[in-house]
């Protein structure tokens, strides 16, 4: 494997990119258009110089890092009440709420801190994310959920890299009939009540 001038850009990091695609991670950057319009700067198998380049916990749990048990997974007409620990950190508690909303589509909501990898992130608190695991690599087979009242981006951080929703925002799909609601946080988690509604 070579990485010819992208090395001399990148640093080691174009070496956990390419290692990512070694074990089935897409690329989550746009081939077509604004290349950060998907994901932003949070995860680097998007803009890998981003603020907060952790790889997504969805990643994380295809790779093993996180176990099912992390998991509160919602596929059935249900409310879930979800303490999520901050993605940065070690421990046994859950890293990620999923909502299935389809055979091959989910959203996930994940805690995400200033610390570690993401020491430089722009925002911190619940980042809400879909998934489409039948979209091609560079299409945006995941792409951040944007929250209409996240704070205005300061220095270098884009509008996606504020995109996170803090106590008291919901985020809700009414076609899938779901909602996420962020309840509490604090330094190094977030609770988040997850609802799917039975489909008529």
């Amino acid at each position: 494997m070579t990485f010819g001038q992208d090395m001399w850009t990148w640093g080691y990091k174009v070496a956990d990119h390419e290692t990512g695609h070694t074990f089935g991670l897409p690329d989550l950057y746009a081939f077509n258009g604004d290349l950060d319009q998907y994901v932003g700067g949070w995860d680097l198998m998007g803009r890998i110089s981003g603020p907060a380049p952790s790889y997504f916990g969805w990643e994380a749990w295809k790779f093993g890092w996180i176990t099912d048990s992390q998991v509160s997974c919602l596929d059935t007409a249900n409310t879930y009440a979800t303490t999520l620990t901050g993605l940065e950190y070690g421990g046994n508690g859950h890293r990620l709420a999923v909502i299935r909303t389809g055979a091959t589509t989910a959203y996930v909501a994940e805690s995400r801190k200033v610390a570690y990898n993401d020491s430089n992130a722009c925002a911190t608190g619940v980042l809400i994310y879909e998934v489409d695991t039948s979209t091609t690599t560079g299409n945006g087979p995941i792409q951040v959920v944007t929250n209409p009242n996240a704070a205005a981006p300061t220095g270098n951080c884009t509008a996606l890299d504020m995109q996170t929703w803090q106590p008291g925002q919901w985020f809700q799909d009414d076609t899938a009939r779901i909602r996420i609601h962020v309840n509490a946080s604090d330094a190094s988690t977030d609770t988040v009540w997850t609802y799917k509604v039975v489909t008529a």
